[in-house]
């Protein structure tokens, strides 16, 4: 398992717009929606269609410890003082397509039965993040929601006092026009006065889903490969079934996945393997079974790989071992509390470097394995998953990596990752 040490406590997302505070108070009680009954009131047909399906999730809110949900009235959405945890902004630079554009509901502690019906209902969604609050039934479906948008990690932005909106120009306040920047910001040090010079740490066009710690139960959406993700955070739920295929479908997006803890089952996905652009790939202590696709020999900017706390069996890859070689990204491969019967030699350096975790396993002369009669008794067990091809044709930009021009693998901290700061926000 991954030893975790994060320094980072919370994570700002900052919009072309105003971030209110929370507001601390006593639990609201559920509130019918107000009506307001002329579409004049709104500036476009947009938040007029947010102010609907804003005000039909918040009838099935059951517990709002902070009191968030009192500040969602009249037609003000994106106002200074109204609707914390909504942030706008304009998809297209257009000043009349101003729309609900983000969602940061982090440690607010909202109860709803359900998300469906809500952020597969705000088409110009593009960040949702909502640790810490108990929204149960499934996953919502991702693929309807069309916009991407650019999306900088910065690792140690200092905060504002006033938390007014700050873009990469200079311009602080709010503002309703121009391309949205969001801005992550990691880090546990106090409000300071002076936000100094801030220089974009490689931007991507992104899309953000971070929902750790919400009681998610129920599959993962088999069509969840046809959306545009790059982060996607869902540790400590409690998801079950297996990892769908369509995941192969986000090879050119994808940046992080992040599944740990969870109740996942099935053999391990070959299309896992395709997810070239991926540098964190995170699916430890589930009910995963299975060999290790040679398709993952094709992760090639892969940086974290953590399989931990499943029930996979069989040889580990020398070729996935391979990819914290020369010219390699892997600098973690975490496959302790499997069922793995042997290493090659790639992944017999990796053990002496301290690069490849294979504890509690069944690897003959290694120590800290498990019980020959633990082991035995696995074996025993019927194995209905495919055995490991021999051969696999990695996806090109895969190729294109390997091909580059060998450089030093870097170990980067955790709280450097998006997917891992939010664990511990």
């Amino acid at each position: 398992m991954l030893n975790l040490r994060l320094p980072t406590q919370c994570l700002l997302l900052v919009l072309c717009s105003y971030v209110p505070a929370i507001v601390s108070g006593p639990a609201a009680h559920p509130v019918q929606p107000q009506k307001i009954s002329q579409y004049s009131y709104f500036p476009n047909e947009h938040l007029y269609h947010a102010y609907l399906v804003i005000q039909r999730f918040k009838s099935t809110i059951t517990s709002d410890p902070k009191n968030i949900t009192a500040t969602w009235t009249d037609h003000d959405i994106c106002g200074k003082t109204r609707y914390l945890g909504f942030y706008c902004a304009t998809p297209t630079g257009q000043p009349e397509d101003l729309a609900v554009t983000g969602i940061i509901w982090n440690g607010y502690g909202l109860r709803a039965p359900r998300l469906r019906g809500f952020i597969d209902q705000l088409p110009d969604l593009a960040f949702f993040h909502a640790a810490s609050n108990y929204f149960g039934s499934d996953i919502p479906p991702l693929n309807i929601l069309p916009y991407m948008y650019n999306l900088d990690v910065i690792d140690d932005l200092p905060a504002h006092p006033e938390a007014d909106a700050y873009t990469n120009s200079g311009f602080h306040g709010p503002c309703v026009t121009g391309v949205i920047n969001l801005i992550i910001n990691v880090t546990m040090k106090p409000f300071k006065k002076g936000w100094g010079h801030i220089s974009p740490f490689g931007g991507t066009n992104a899309r953000a889903v971070l929902l750790n710690y919400n009681d998610l139960a129920g599959p993962l959406p088999e069509d969840i490969g046809f959306s545009k993700l790059s982060y996607l955070a869902l540790a400590n739920n409690k998801l079950t079934g297996p990892i769908p295929p369509s995941f192969g479908h986000l090879q050119d997006s994808l940046l992080e996945v992040l599944l740990l803890n969870n109740q996942l089952s099935g053999c391990l996905p070959h299309e896992l393997g395709m997810l070239t652009k991926a540098t964190v790939i995170d699916a430890g202590v589930n009910q995963l079974t299975g060999p290790i696709p040679t398709s993952f020999s094709c992760l090639s900017s892969v940086e974290q790989l953590n399989l931990a706390g499943n029930r996979l069996y069989g040889e580990v890859p020398d070729a996935l071992c391979k990819l914290a070689g020369h010219g390699g990204r892997l600098a973690n491969l975490t496959l302790s509390g499997n069922y793995f019967t042997s290493v090659g030699p790639a992944c017999a350096a990796l053990i002496k470097d301290g690069v490849l975790d294979v504890k509690s396993n069944c690897i003959p002369g290694l120590a800290n394995q498990r019980r020959p009669a633990e082991c035995a008794a696995f074996r025993s067990q019927p194995k209905t998953c495919p055995a490991a091809s021999t051969q696999v044709a990695c996806p090109a930009a895969a190729a294109m990596v390997a091909t580059a021009p060998a450089g030093e693998r870097k170990v980067r901290d955790y709280s450097s990752y998006v997917t891992y700061a939010t664990l511990h926000d």
